[in-house]
């Protein structure tokens, strides 16, 4: 092709066609120019494909990960629900010897925990991408963030767990009576558990950061399902009762619905511990949610944008008789109420 277009060129020039010369070349420049621009712009298809079937790789690890950390997350709260209902019989006084005798584990209260180490490898990755990602995929980058946010914030409230724990070991190491398992020893510790005020204080420091971590716990596993759940409406146009499907399958519980006027002796016992929950809004408009408590009291008040999933976190503080559950006042903008729903352990709600 090459040696064409230079023969063409050898016969103009000897017959003097300069003019038609010149044009010629201005032709070839263009076709060159041409040539140019159709490689960068498949090279620049190409390179987007590229990226493109990476993201999509990097998504489907993502979905993973959220998944195995969902369920890693399940298996340290049921450590920490067991060691809330621990502390509660002992604030109540309802532990006997019996109890410490024939569970040695309670000796160590004070000292058990359960660590929770998310993989946020593929999440960590993508969002360092931020500015190669599609515009499309903003909903799901902003989850991602949240679940790092979160993340940093659970990491500190094991901190501050660790701490308490380790404040209570330096106290009981003191004792010689904890490190001996003499009868007397034995003896010596069972009196100081079951009647000295010093370890009961210590059991509710311990119990109040169990609490806390609690919570943060379930935050993060509520946001790993709106980080789930952005990816399925993006990237598989997942619609409501797909998520509903995905959702329970995966253990969660939806919201009870109740009428505006319901008495509050109607309403359910729906959880034991307070934690915090997924809210979703797949309507065209904001939403309005007021959270209160299963004494009326105020715990939350907030919006959600359309189209939008968010976690929402519990009230800060519950007791023994238990004001941790949640009504959930959907209302409109006259403030009047369109539904309530009860609030469930590992619960999700979904509006449209």
């Amino acid at each position: 092709m090459i040696k064409f277009f230079r023969k063409i060129r050898y016969k103009l020039i000897e017959n003097s066609k300069m003019s038609r010369y010149f044009k010629y070349a201005i032709g070839e420049i263009i076709l060159v120019v041409i040539g140019i621009l159709l490689a960068l712009q498949f090279n620049n298809w190409n390179e987007a494909r590229k990226r493109q079937l990476e993201l999509d790789k990097l998504l489907y690890d993502i979905e993973e990960d959220l998944i195995v950390n969902y369920k890693q997350a399940n298996a340290v709260l049921r450590f920490y629900k067991k060691q809330d209902s621990i502390a509660k019989r002992i604030a109540a006084k309802e532990l006997t010897e019996r109890d410490y005798r024939e569970n040695y584990g309670l000796n160590y209260f004070v000292a058990n925990w359960d660590y929770y180490v998310p993989n946020e490898k593929n999440v960590i990755q993508f969002v360092e991408a931020e500015k190669i990602v599609d515009l499309k995929y903003k909903p799901i980058l902003d989850a991602a963030k949240k679940l790092q946010l979160y993340r940093s914030i659970l990491d500190d409230t094991f901190s501050n767990l660790e701490q308490n724990i380790d404040e209570s070991v330096d106290i009981l190491s003191s004792r010689t009576w904890f490190v001996k398992n003499d009868s007397i020893s034995y003896r010596q510790r069972l009196d100081y558990m079951l009647e000295d005020p010093e370890y009961e204080v210590m059991v509710l420091k311990y119990w109040i950061m169990v609490q806390n971590h609690y919570d943060k716990i379930s935050r993060y596993r509520a946001q790993t399902m709106a980080t789930l759940a952005s990816i399925k409406m993006i990237r598989d146009n997942y619609d409501t009762l797909q998520l509903n499907a995905m959702f329970n399958s995966l253990g969660m519980q939806q919201y009870v619905v109740y009428k505006c006027d319901v008495n509050p002796s109607e309403l359910k016992h729906l959880r034991d511990l307070r934690s915090s929950a997924l809210y979703g809004n797949l309507s065209e408009v904001d939403i309005h949610l007021i959270l209160t408590n299963n004494k009326g009291q105020h715990v939350n008040d907030f919006r959600i944008p359309p189209k939008t999933f968010q976690t929402i976190p519990g009230s800060e503080y519950f007791g023994i008789d238990g004001d941790n559950n949640l009504l959930v006042n959907h209302i409109d903008n006259n403030g009047d109420c369109i539904t309530k729903y009860g609030g469930s352990d590992n619960g999700y709600l979904i509006i449209e």
